[in-house]
């Protein structure tokens, strides 16, 4: 069966399958910097489930069109809701589904262009970054009486180290691709305009499929709670005791270790996990 499917386009977004268990969403609101309002990120979000549902999709991919990656939150939604006495909601998982999502598989975030406020919320919480030479990012809520409070502080917090972290949201500063590379949160730079990083991330992307799907996830997992935990042995152990044996028992595992020993390429199984 034929793994291509059709593009699905919503208003200020599409939704396309570029390679072989590849899912990549698009912003397409460009007369608005790629901003997002509280449909679009209910919608987004909910790609984000069927990455984590769908056994045949294994990676995302998250990147926008023209000359910013994502600006935010829609502003003028917000000074509506101000307006009607509704606070914007704040719990998880966040903007487009991203800032506090937890999930089961990879997303990679290619940032095109200009990278703010809840943009960068989102990029912050991927769990692999390229970024164009060109990408600029900031978190400028400062400057707007606000507070970036969906997620990215205690993350940028625990990638960047506290300083660097606070000159960000206390000054509300640009900085670029190269600088956020060597502050370790940018993966990749990448040379060229929004098209040639969103070629490199489906690259990345491949790259990861071409390993078992059981092990991208457990990973995964393993590497996060890294991340999040307080203890580096309550990971440690949670991993060992709760997915090592849910790894073993999958199919994967063997063909894997068979792979190896008969010298050929493994034959994976979508993950069951």
């Amino acid at each position: 069966m034929s793994w291509k499917r059709e593009t699905v386009r919503f208003r200020h977004f599409h939704v396309s399958y570029p390679e072989e268990h590849i899912v990549q969403v698009t912003i397409n609101r460009p007369e608005k910097l790629n901003c997002i309002d509280k449909t679009t990120s209910r919608e987004i979000a909910e790609v984000w489930e069927q990455l984590d549902r769908d056994e045949s999709l294994w990676v995302g991919i998250i990147t926008g069109v023209g000359r910013a990656f994502c600006t935010g939150a829609d502003l003028h939604e917000w000074n509506d809701m101000n307006r009607a006495g509704v606070v914007n909601d704040m719990g998880a998982p966040g903007l487009a589904g991203l800032p506090r999502r937890s999930g089961k598989k990879p997303i990679i975030a290619a940032v095109n262009g200009i990278c703010m406020g809840g943009g960068f919320e989102m990029v912050t919480n991927c769990d692999v970054v390229l970024a164009a030479s060109s990408a600029v990012f900031s978190l400028p809520e400062v400057k707007r009486g606000i507070v970036p409070v969906a997620g990215c502080l205690p993350r940028l917090a625990r990638t960047l180290g506290l300083q660097r972290t606070m000159d960000l949201v206390l000054t509300g500063r640009s900085v670029d691709a190269k600088t956020l590379y060597e502050w370790g949160l940018v993966t990749r730079v990448v040379d060229g305009d929004g098209d040639t990083v969103g070629r490199a991330a489906v690259g990345v992307a491949q790259e990861m499929c071409r390993n078992s799907p059981d092990a991208l996830i457990v990973g995964r997992v393993g590497v996060r709670m890294a991340w999040e935990e307080g203890s580096v042995e309550t990971a440690v152990t949670a991993l060992e005791r709760e997915w090592y044996p849910r790894l073993v028992q999958g199919a994967n595992f063997g063909e894997g270790i068979r792979a190896f020993v008969e010298k050929r390429g493994p034959k994976w199984l979508d993950s069951k996990l």
